[in-house]
């Protein structure tokens, strides 16, 4: 079953791959080579909550970035390999390799067919893949930190998507799409459980006004979880949301979210989570948007006497300000979910976070940067409860030496907070990097 399943996502994904490079061949190329060298000081590598170890990291990468882009289609590929070479622990050197391809057409007006691979391989728990708007500072990259990992082991990351959407009239859309994504540790030792798992997730959704003031929106998730050493499982998830606008900018809703979760073994307690809500959006501008609704969930296990239940927040912010020599963002949210996507599954999870940065210009070619972030992790499917906090904040300077050449300087410091002692954790880092790129891309 499982090489049947593998063999339809092959197929699937070449003949979209097809279907989106034909109309690129006779458009442009341009291609952005990049080097970058840095040397990084932290005084925790291990992210230990006591016996710290410090160490000097030196890295060398190369980024490659090439673009084929026609009118209508184009494609993608970034690759930035780099070595990191540790002063005081020479056993941890080793190669990272980050990727990230992106194709599309548009086939009509309103109507797009894309495929997307990120990759990434890496022995550091803070990396993640390549960020594909990293100026939409709510969107980020697709493969992100992994907050339950420790030390230095090296790990793979793959997520492939192909979808489908398309936007009829000025507020319907319909999509669809198919994921495929894993997770491989690269150093293990015989007879140690590893976090190996196979993720193949097909989704749709659609929002649809039927007159000027109410719509709604129907989406969903299949999940076909396959792991090494864990119990195999299945989760279903659907979400329904009713819509009335009161202005073009403001509306508020209804909605209803309905998570189902089968394991294959009976180790673990299949549950559903029932979740109605009620809330409002509001549209800004292009630089500010808010969703925020409250509910109340109920987490039903199968055989359990005792269920989970309690108020959720549901929001996603976001938030610009621009001004003559620089910016400022906040992005927050909150919510529940299953975190999964580590090297820890840990079930239920509800957060609530946040993150300010600013931006300033200090001349042409001097910019200051700086960020604090926060967040909220509460896990009440562990035994004991668990509830993590974590805090991030750095401060840096970015300077254009040459056309051609930056150098940056950059400090950060983050905290790990939990019930569990051997959870926390506190590091502190520096780092300077010199960056030296064409200054213009090349052009075929």
């Amino acid at each position: 079953m499982r090489k049947t399943v593998k063999a339809i996502w092959t197929s699937c994904a070449i003949l979209l791959a097809a279907t989106c490079f034909a109309p690129v061949f006779a458009a442009q190329f341009l291609f952005v080579p990049e080097l970058t060298v840095g040397v990084e000081y932290t005084d925790n590598i291990f992210l230990t909550p006591t016996n710290e170890v410090d160490d000097f990291i030196t890295t060398t990468g190369l980024s490659l970035t090439g673009q084929i882009l026609g009118r209508t289609a184009g494609l993608e590929l970034t690759y930035n390999p780099s070595f990191s070479a540790f002063a005081d622990n020479s056993d941890f050197n080793f190669w990272r390799h980050a990727g990230r391809l992106y194709t599309w057409n548009d086939l009509r007006r309103g109507t797009r067919i894309s495929l997307s691979n990120d990759y990434l391989e890496t022995e550091n728990p803070r990396d993640t893949s390549i960020d594909f708007a990293p100026d939409e500072p709510a969107e980020g990259p697709t493969i992100g930190e992994d907050l339950n990992r420790r030390g230095r082991t090296r790990y793979r990351q793959n997520a492939t998507e192909g979808r489908f959407s398309h936007q009829y009239g000025a507020r319907n859309i319909f999509y669809t799409a198919l994921t495929y994504s894993f997770l491989e540790d690269i150093d293990t030792s015989p007879a140690t459980p590893v976090a190996d798992y196979k993720v193949l997730s097909p989704s749709m959704g659609i929002t649809q006004w039927f007159t000027q003031r109410w719509g709604f929106t129907l989406d969903g998730f299949y999940s076909d979880r396959d792991y090494e050493d864990q119990n195999d499982r299945e989760e279903y998830t659907g979400n329904f949301r009713l819509m009335h606008a009161f202005t073009r900018t403001l509306s508020g809703y209804v909605a209803y979210r309905h998570t189902a979760l089968y394991f294959d073994q009976d180790i673990d307690d299949d549950y559903q989570i029932y979740y109605p809500s009620v809330g409002f959006q509001y549209e800004f501008q292009q630089d500010a948007s808010i969703s925020i609704g409250a509910g109340y969930f109920i987490q039903d296990f199968k055989t359990r006497e005792s269920n989970e239940e309690g108020f959720v927040v549901d929001s996603n912010l976001f938030k610009r300000w621009r001004f003559r020599s620089g910016s400022i963002d906040f992005t927050g949210g909150s919510g529940y979910r299953i975190d999964d996507t580590g090297s820890e599954d840990r079930g239920l999870n509800i957060y609530y976070q946040g993150r300010l940065g600013f931006l300033y210009n200090l001349t042409t070619r001097l910019a200051a940067t700086a960020y604090g972030s926060y967040r909220y992790d509460d896990y009440p499917n562990d035994t004991p409860d668990r509830s993590d906090q974590t805090l991030n904040a750095g401060a840096g300077l970015r300077y254009q030496a040459l056309q051609w050449m930056n150098v940056g300087l950059t400090y950060n410091f983050r905290q790990r907070a939990s019930d569990l002692r051997a959870e926390e954790y506190t590091e502190n880092s520096v780092m300077l990097t010199i960056t030296m790129a064409p200054t213009t891309p090349y052009r075929w």
